[in-house]
């Protein structure tokens, strides 16, 4: 088996092209000795129809690792290296293509082996390419008493495509982003000076780019943070000091976990001195509402309500008009989110609670006529449909007539889902916007297939903490939003994203490790820069009309630490952060936004002898 060695001219490594020079390069040699094909919890499923993975000759590449169609499994479908590595801190690099896959689809693992058995895993996912592409990811921050790394390439979403790899190699050569001073220049056109006036604010379209409205006609784009708990009838000035944070950063708008009657009252309270209050938007959420209704998709807080359930509209039209009766009718409240992070993962898998099953029942029914065509196509035999409900079939493979069908009716679940969300919410908060639920980008190649039926929200609100392997946003993180204003037609909101630094010491603890570890920058100034940085990136994208930070504080409990916030726990501020942050707003042309005309003060009024002379009618 011949060895592939690296390409001498250099290596773009997430998008930054590296200078080639002598480096201690190890090959990984492609042979069937060398790699393990894995896959996990098949549930029955044959191997050889769960997934493809082969190693295949390439013209002009020689021996490849191939990866895919995968169908059946969970954790993803790869191969693994045979022999561990001692490489415990360094790269790995190569060469992909892929073959009708999704964002998010590809992935390249690295496997940390402690002394005591428990493994951390890294995953790094790859954008499509239909080209062959040179990647090269870090092999970093190994866990105490690591002893060696196993590498993986393969498929970590299901999907009909396919991912090849070849040139694979490992470097002791320290992987470095440089992350610019620079936060990047404004290409977007800057908004209109003034459209109509509407009273409340909305949602436009202006020569190509999204914009959110003022109530009187102001064009902007909404930057914000949550807005902390305080209490309005005793501790409104500790909300005042909260706001003039938000304006020193320059932040207008007040994001989806902000508390609504602390901040409802303060903004009625600046608008009646003759201030503007700041924007508000609020976020639903129904995973954290478990005996109320039935779900579909087990997630923990993230699953999916059954809408089929009438407790769940009833759930739905509660909590709205709980809100409602805080903000209905105010100019300065913007939005709903219609719901938090719901996961679609294998819905199509999950149809069976009682009112669900009814509705699925109705719709084969609708499609077959009889039991009898249905296992024809099926190759099934069921007595009934009655007798099918029972025994709740279980497409584990995503392929054949049984998936098809199934996938089909979860097409229709997510039709009543946001049909449902956008009438309640309009039926009870009329005039104001209604942004879809937050969708979050682990379960990005799940929600893409339902992601058209979205298009009844007047916007789409996306999750996305950047993975911060390069300066500002990477390749799939761009085709992402990309893709959900193409399938919708709709703005598309930052509805949560952050950059945490691993020098906050909140990493420190292996055994209270947060999910954004992977996501972590080494310091402070690179977690400013590259936050800066993401500002600018988010708010080039013509169809974005805003992005909100997520959080105010860090977080540090008895489970998890993580680096999210504008300030510490102790309240004191990241001021290089901040700053950071400040700056690149004021790029962006954020301030403040002018929700209700300004009042002219009285020591703005001139003498009548100081006012500019009027010209006079002439007598008849």
């Amino acid at each position: 088996m011949p060895v592939y060695g690296w390409c001498a001219s250099g290596v773009i490594a997430a998008g930054l092209l590296l200078p080639a020079f002598a480096r201690a390069d190890i090959a990984l040699p492609i042979g069937e000795q060398a790699w393990q094909p894995r896959l996990f919890e098949l549930e029955g499923v044959p191997e050889g129809e769960a997934a493809r993975l082969e190693i295949t000759q390439v013209p002009g590449w020689g021996a490849s690792l191939a990866v895919g169609p995968w169908r059946a499994g969970r954790y993803g479908a790869r191969f693994e290296t045979v022999e561990r590595l001692k490489i415990l801190n360094g790269q790995v690099r190569g060469v992909y293509r892929t073959e009708d896959i999704e964002p998010f689809a590809a992935a390249i693992w690295v496997i940390f082996h402690r002394a005591d058995g428990r493994r951390r895993t890294d995953t790094f996912k790859l954008a499509p390419s239909p080209g062959w592409k040179e990647f090269a990811f870090p092999i970093r921050r190994p866990p105490p008493d690591t002893q060696a790394v196993s590498l993986g390439f393969g498929l970590i979403q299901k999907t009909e495509g396919r991912v090849l790899f070849t040139n694979l190699s490992v470097s002791t050569e320290p992987f470095r982003v440089e992350f610019p001073e620079s936060p990047g220049t404004v290409t977007r056109f800057p908004p209109p000076v003034r459209l109509a006036k509407t009273g409340r604010i909305r949602l436009t379209e202006h020569d190509g780019a999204w914009w959110l409205v003022s109530p009187t006609g102001q064009p902007f784009y909404s930057i914000g943070a949550d807005g902390p708990y305080f209490d309005p009838e005793s501790d409104l000035a500790t909300g005042r000091e909260f706001l003039e944070v938000m304006r020193r950063l320059r932040f207008n708008s007040l994001a989806g976990w902000t508390s609504v009657p602390g901040w409802a009252a303060l903004n009625k309270a600046m608008i009646s001195e003759g201030s503007q209050p700041l924007v508000m938007f609020r976020a639903l959420e129904s995973g954290t509402s478990h005996d109320d209704f039935d779900r579909l998709v087990p997630a923990d807080n993230h699953s999916f309500p059954d809408p089929f359930d009438p407790r769940w509209e009833e759930w739905l039209r509660n909590h709205v008009r709980g809100i409602a009766s805080l903000v209905r009718g105010e100019p300065w409240f913007a939005a709903l989110f219609a719901d938090n992070e719901v996961s679609h993962r294998e819905l199509y898998r999950h149809l069976w609670t009682p009112n669900c099953s009814a509705a699925l029942r109705t719709f084969l029914q609708a499609k077959y006529g009889d039991i009898g065509a249905l296992n024809s196509a099926w190759g099934s035999g069921f007595r009934s449909f009655d007798d099918l409900v029972a025994q709740r079939p279980d497409p584990v493979l995503q392929h054949g007539p049984m998936y098809e069908d199934l996938f089909a009716f979860s097409r229709e679940v997510v039709r009543k889902y946001a049909e449902t969300a956008a009438r309640v919410i309009r039926e009870e908060l009329p005039g104001h916007i209604v942004f879809s639920n937050r969708l979050m980008l682990d379960d990005v190649t799940y929600w893409l297939k339902y992601l058209d039926l979205y298009a009844v929200f007047d916007g789409i609100a996306v999750n996305m903490y950047p993975a911060n392997l390069s300066p500002g946003l990477n390749d799939n993180e761009r085709m992402i939003l990309e893709l959900v204003h193409e399938k919708t037609g709709k703005p598309v909101l930052i509805s949560e994203w952050s950059v945490p630094a691993l020098d906050s010491g909140l990493y420190d603890n292996p055994d209270k490790l947060d999910w954004s570890y992977d996501e972590a920058v080494d310091t402070q100034t690179e977690r400013a820069r590259q936050a800066a940085r993401i500002v600018i990136d988010y708010y080039n994208m013509p169809f974005v009309v805003g992005a909100h930070w997520f959080f105010w504080n860090d977080f540090d409990s008895d489970k998890r630490q993580a680096n999210r916030g504008l300030f510490l726990t102790s309240g004191q501020p990241w001021i290089e952060l901040q700053v950071a942050l400040g700056r690149a707003a004021q790029l962006t042309g954020a301030g403040t936004v002018e929700i209700v005309p300004p009042r002219r003060k009285s020591s703005e009024w001139r003498p009548r002898s100081d006012r500019p002379a009027t010209r006079r009618r002439k007598p008849r």
